[in-house]
């Protein structure tokens, strides 16, 4: 490869400022556009290829690589696409968005830029992990955008912790040069980051971020796997730790029949379960698993032999000899037939329908089946031991494809044109007819009219009517004759001569009209907001933050987007501030709005007055940034989980009669707090709480002060435990009338667990909110069931804590506002005298290390 120092070059729109990185593919340079927007280019140089074909697949990668950025936050988005010429010598660039300073974050000095990358992240760390939490998001949004490209057909072939940019503080995958189209085995990445099958794949590039996560997650070289780091996180950070080490594990393992996690799709999924606080998803293999899938492939290709010293049984370390491999005929056909075979790797195998082979009894095969006009098949089986029959009926699929032409399913032919498809006669009557039969409409007009050399039947009808036959027509082709990002509109044939037809039609706008299908159609959008630096998501993605001025860029240039033209959902948030949403129109071939759409947000917080959640939950300010509940959590409330959960959470009725408005019990501390995750996820998705409010359990002293008790002294709840007289009712004893819910007269309990005199009207749990509230406003601190608080009772972590008493507390020291009860962690029954109170509070906002912008944790 030719290394030779090149002039600046010339990017159109754009003033090169300097050079900031390079490598064997490529240089990239920090660029200012005519906008003021700083940008990153890289340029690949044509000289840089051994020969013609290697410089234009690598060009043809970034063309397919530039609109499947744009769709995901994981990958660094591709602005703008190009070629150019420096000193006679051809080359290919690309603008890309500009990745945070290393230092500064957003803030961004030309002259002393250097980019955020993980490898920097990781070089700061002075070779010591990265935090478990920080590893599990990172590789979580990271697996998500390369199972985004390769569901796009492109491989990256290059993930290392260098190639990790960090853009608003999120990790993206960047030096997107290297991407290409999967199953090209041209040999590049990195040494220790490439599996022992080589590069090119998509399987390759999960191995690749199995490496990175490695990295993060010891602060050792890819290049020890599977070494361990000398020491280990403590406490629960270890079991996290664990958790994510076995999932690398599945992922790294040098054989590739024995990994356990093969697609970016099941590894973004196992982190996000991870992420959430869930169980791994059970992957499992039954029988025996090619260790050596290729050697399969070889033999489904015609080898008469298999290499038998290669495969190997999953529970067995030993080789198994060729003697005791028990085989079974494998078949594969398809209907109908003939359609092309490739295996998990993207090799062609054959036509259906396929010779038979014989493979070993409880081997793990995977085909890929594929005919023109039908859908593509992926079939997955283990073989057993009376053998396999593979035989997938395809399902007709005819999209329009540019340059084809193309038939929708009521049989009207269209012409290609150079992005859109259009119907090559006027819609006629028999098309009509069967829209006006479904729809239950009776509006158009039928005329006979000469077209294309022909007299013809045709609909007459308004730019309305026809806009809602094009869209019948749409949802009729969508599942076999359009792809997703297809759509339909209608041209109406304005210059047409209507002599004879009747004028009251021509004056309503009546007219002939052809139907269009669209491949794509893009437009081009840009956004400012006041306040400045809110998040703007278009059909429910993050495009980015509006543009926020700093000391270098007094007036930066609105956040510029491309998007498919059509109906888009906009939604704009930021903290603090109502979310903001509109549709917009956006049609076809707009080049550009001519000016940025400006949004000004309405400042939004709900904490500081009583608020009522989507369960009718009430909570009233016990701070500045946190509410509590009224009362405790209801069988109703609940329920809601439970139902939301999809069959995850199942509730446990007690042993007595309760309605919808008593307390819930049988909870644990854990199912608790995963109530809270829930309400939390679900109430920020509706838009009803902000990004950074949660709910969750109060801690130890925000229940003390919720109770009305302050001042107390002691790190742990076992200090305090006690230490104060007095009740949440006030300083008497035995309680007043109406203090509460306790084992009272009318308890079937022995005498001595009864307090003398006392009656509350009920035996066991009473409905929330019959008894006084205290100064704050809220009811039952005091008995009726034993709350739950998210702290520990002391630094052992042996013990939970629960507070307030219950339907069965007596005695005097229990009811005190300053009493602990404390519950072994490790207890896992449900019990009746457990429910649980929520709050609402304001995730805190801390600084990520020194020197950087403050994120939340």
């Amino acid at each position: 490869m030719q290394t030779k120092v090149r002039t600046v070059p010339v990017i159109p729109d754009h003033e090169v400022l300097r050079k900031i990185g390079g490598g064997a593919y490529g240089e990239v340079w920090l660029a200012r556009g005519v906008t003021g927007a700083l940008r990153a280019v890289k340029t690949v140089w044509h000289n840089d290829f051994e020969d013609e074909r290697g410089f234009e697949r690598e060009f043809q990668g970034i063309l397919q690589y530039e609109p499947v950025s744009r769709n995901h936050p994981g990958l660094v988005h591709i602005l703008h696409v190009g070629r150019g010429e420096s000193d006679g010598e051809p080359f290919y660039y690309y603008v890309m968005e500009l990745g945070d300073d290393v230092r500064l974050g957003r803030n961004i000095h030309p002259v002393e830029y250097e980019p955020r990358t993980l490898r920097s992240d990781m070089k700061a760390a002075e070779g010591e992990p990265l935090d478990v939490e920080e590893c599990i998001s990172t590789g979580r949004l990271l697996a998500e955008g390369l199972d985004h490209l390769h569901r796009g057909g492109l491989a990256h072939r290059d993930v290392k912790p260098s190639n990790v940019i960090f853009v608003d503080g999120k990790a993206k995958l960047a030096d997107i040069g290297l991407v290409a189209q999967r199953g090209q085995q041209t040999f590049v990445g990195t040494e220790g980051f490439v599996p022992p099958e080589g590069p090119g794949s998509a399987e390759a590039d999960v191995y690749s971020l199995g490496k990175v996560l490695y990295e993060m997650a010891t602060g050792k070289d890819r290049l020890d796997f599977p070494e361990l780091p000398d020491e280990l996180p403590e406490g629960r950070k270890l079991k996290r730790w664990r958790l994510l080490n076995s999932v690398i594990c599945d992922v790294c393992e040098p054989r590739i029949g024995r990994r356990k996690i093969r697609t970016a799709g099941d590894l973004a999924t196992e982190l996000a379960h991870l992420e959430a606080g869930r169980p791994r998803p059970l992957r499992m293999r039954a029988g025996a698993v090619a260790a050596g899938l290729l050697g399969l492939v070889a033999a489904v290709g015609g080898a008469e032999m298999l290499n038998w010293n290669e495969w190997r049984v999953t529970s067995v370390s030993s080789p198994i000899r060729p003697e005791e491999v028990e085989l079974a005929p494998v078949t594969v056909t398809s209907y109908p037939h003939p359609a092309e075979v490739f295996d998990a790797e993207g090799k062609y195998l054959g036509d259906t329908p396929l010779r038979t082979m014989r493979l070993p009894v409880g081997t793990e095969v995977r085909f890929l089946i594929k005919k023109h006009d039908y859908r593509e098949v992926t079939e997955t089986a283990v073989v057993g031991e009376e053998g396999l029959v593979i035989d997938p009926t395809l399902t007709y699929f005819k999209p329009p494809e540019p340059g084809e032409w193309w038939e929708d399913i009521l049989e009207n032919r269209y012409r290609p044109e150079e992005d859109f498809h259009e119907s090559y006669n006027y819609i006629g009557v028999a098309s009509w007819m069967q829209f006006q039969e479904e729809k239950k409409v009776s509006f158009g007009k039928i005329v006979e009219l000469s077209e294309n050399g022909a007299m013809r039947q045709v609909v007459l009808a308004t730019p309305a009517e026809a806009r809602q036959f094009a869209k019948w027509l749409e949802q009729k082709c969508r599942e076999n004759y359009l792809k997703e990002e297809n759509w339909m509109e209608v041209r109406m044939d304005k210059g047409r001569d209507l002599s004879g037809v009747n004028p009251d039609w021509v004056r309503k706008g009546m007219r002939p009209f052809y139907c269009v299908v669209r491949r794509e159609p893009r437009s081009v959008v840009s956004f400012t907001s006041d306040p400045p630096g809110a998040k703007v998501y278009l059909n429910g993605l993050m495009v980015g933050k509006t543009s926020v001025p700093t000391e270098w860029e007094p007036e930066p240039a609105p956040l510029e987007v491309s998007v498919i033209a059509g109906e888009v959902q906009l939604i704009m948030e930021m903290e603090g501030y109502k979310s903001y949403e509109q549709i917009l129109q956006l049609k076809p071939g707009d080049p550009k709005w001519p000016e940025p759409l400006h949004i000004r947000l309405e400042r939004e917080d709900i904490f500081g007055e009583p608020w009522v959640n989507s369960l009718g939950m009430r909570f009233v300010p016990i701070e500045d940034d946190l509410m509590a509940a009224v009362w405790e959590t209801r069988v109703r409330d609940y329920e809601g989980f439970v139902k939301g959960s999809g069959g995850e959470v199942a509730s446990a009725p007690p042993e007595f009669a309760q309605n919808d408005e008593h307390p819930v019990v049988n909870v644990s501390r854990e199912e608790a707090m995963r109530f809270c995750e829930w309400l939390t996820r679900t109430e920020r998705a509706k838009k009803l709480i902000a990004a950074n409010h949660e709910y969750r359990l109060p801690t130890d002293l925000e229940w003390s002060m919720m109770a009305g008790l302050r001042g107390e002294a002691g790190e742990w709840p076992q200090d305090r435990d006690g230490q104060r007289d007095g009740y949440p009712w006030g300083p008497q004893w035995p309680p007043p009338p109406g203090a509460g819910n306790f084992s009272d007269e009318a308890a079937n309990v022995p005498p001595r667990e009864k307090i003398p005199g006392f009656h509350d009207g009920f035996e066991k749990t009473a409905p929330v909110g019959l008894f006084q509230p205290n100064a704050l406003g809220l009811h039952d601190m005091a008995g009726n069931v034993r709350e739950w608080v998210s702290d520990d009772y002391n630094s052992e972590g042996r013990h939970a804590v629960t507070r307030g008493g219950g339907w069965n507390s007596y005695q005097r020291h229990h009811l005190l506002t300053s009493a602990r009860n404390i519950v072994p962690r490790e207890f896992t029954e449900s019990d009746s005298i457990y429910g649980f109170r929520v709050v609402l509070a304001k995730v805190p906002v801390v600084p990520d290390k020194e020197g950087a912008p403050a994120s939340k944790p």
